[in-house]
Order: C-alpha cells, then structure tokens, then sequence
C-alpha cells in the first residue's frame, strides 16, 4: 500500500487533515503521508522518527510498528506521542498530540497480509531496534526465511502491530512571507472539537 486509506473521516479537522495530505500528492511530494513520530522514554528523554500514516479516520491515526522495538516500547510505557507532517512544496504543517493504543490483531492480520511480501519477510526476520552481528547475518536471516517459507502464507509475528493516535489537539499552519504565519487549532473538549485562532 503507497499510500494510506481513508476510512469513516466526518469530522473538520481530520477531514483537513486528508485534504493537506492530498494537496501534497498532488503537488508531488515523495511519501506525502509521511509524518515524524515523538515519543518518550522511561527517563522523559523524547525521541523522533519518520513513520508512515496507514488509515486515517475519526477514531484517529493508524501507523505499524515493532511492539517491541524502542518506539513500540517507548509508546507501550507512556502512550502520549506527537505527531507532525511538514511539506516543503505546500509550506504547510500538521502538528498533532495524543495517546496511542494497538489496534485490533485482526486489523493488524489484515494489513500484514497486504504487505509486499519482501516488507512481511523483513517484519519477521528483524526484531527492530535490536543490536546485529552484521548487516549480512540480517540479509541471511531473511534468505532463510524465504527459502524456508517456499511462497507460502506468511502469519504476522505477534510482536508486530499498529498503534492508532487518538488526536487531542491538531494545530495547521501555512507559511507566510510576512513570517505573519497562519495557525489554527483545535482542541477537543468533552468530544467535540473547539477551534481557535494563533498568533504566529
């Protein structure tokens, strides 16, 4: 899957939110559904990583991960994240604070499934963030995963899964050569999204 589904979107801000990512698209952005990913650790140390956006919906923003790596980890410990899209040929942003939660099994069978089947055999073969002898013994673990699979059905390894965000507060901004920068935020209070106006 290139790019992500859109699944049960109603709501202003996420409808925005599809439409920012869809003017990327169009605009030719390499992987516009692309979106830096910040978590923290037990000590309260942050750390950032690119990550791909799988669904999105009104219940949130789904992404897939290693549970067990250090993001799936970071995320398990404390589910509060924050997420953020940037496209240079749009001059747009996206910032966007949450909690996380795994999705279903049975959602995360089903996307393993509709995975290329080089991106199912690197799933299972690399246990993410985990030291290696050498590159060359991970290519090997994945060639015996091949060889011994013969084109067969691939199970998802139970330690690789999604994480759905339930976004809290989503802010937009559009650059300004005024440096007179254009923010608008939403806040959900007691479900229902409230919308305010920055200063830049």
């Amino acid at each position: 899957m290139d790019l992500y589904d859109l699944l049960e979107v109603s709501q202003e801000p996420i409808l925005e939110i599809h439409s920012w990512i869809q003017e990327a698209k169009e605009s030719s952005v390499g992987l516009p559904h692309a979106m830096n990913l910040a978590s923290v650790n037990a000590s309260g140390q942050p750390s950032s990583r690119m990550v791909l956006l799988k669904s999105l919906s009104d219940a949130g923003l789904v992404f897939f991960t290693d549970y067990e790596g250090k993001k799936g980890q970071e995320i398990i410990n404390n589910n509060k994240v924050a997420l953020n899209f940037w496209w240079a040929k749009t001059n747009k942003q996206i910032r966007i604070e949450g909690c996380c939660e795994k999705v279903s099994k049975e959602e995360s069978d089903e996307y393993f499934q509709l995975r290329p089947r080089l991106s199912q055999i690197s799933a299972t073969a690399s246990h993410q963030s985990s030291k290696i002898e050498s590159y060359q013994s991970l290519v090997e673990i994945v060639e015996n995963i091949e060889n011994s699979s013969q084109g067969g059905k691939l199970e998802r390894p139970e330690r690789w899964g999604g994480f759905i965000l339930k976004p809290k507060l989503i802010e937009f901004w559009i650059d300004q050569k005024s440096r007179l920068h254009k923010r608008k935020l939403y806040k959900l209070e007691d479900d229902q999204w409230k919308a305010s106006l920055l200063s830049p």
